[in-house]
């Protein structure tokens, strides 16, 4: 009687810990986006010129709209360019987007 008690006992400590360890993937929750702070981030005000779905704004004040362009990348032969929903800086010599 005593030895099947510490039997079960033993048993159930070591099932215990290996069930509780795979109840989340090993990498599965760093990739999340809210891992760090707990905060998932929405559109809302942001000063820098950021793409969204009507094209490149900013919104300094809740409600405002400011369209704008991210700044020129470095160099010669950078035009910008509206290609169908893409928009951005252009290398022309190189033929490819920043």
């Amino acid at each position: 009687m005593k030895l099947t008690k510490i039997a079960a006992l033993a048993a159930i400590t070591l099932v215990a810990p290996v069930a509780t360890a795979n109840a989340a993937p090993l990498g599965g929750l760093s990739k999340a986006p809210a891992v760090n702070n707990g905060v998932v981030q929405v559109h809302g005000r942001h000063n820098a010129c950021e793409l969204g779905r009507a094209g490149w704004h900013r919104s300094p004040r809740r409600g405002v709209r400011v369209t704008c362009r991210p700044f020129r990348p470095r160099g010669a032969f950078w035009i910008w360019r509206d290609e169908g929903p893409r928009h951005g800086w252009y290398h022309s010599k190189e033929k490819r987007w920043h």
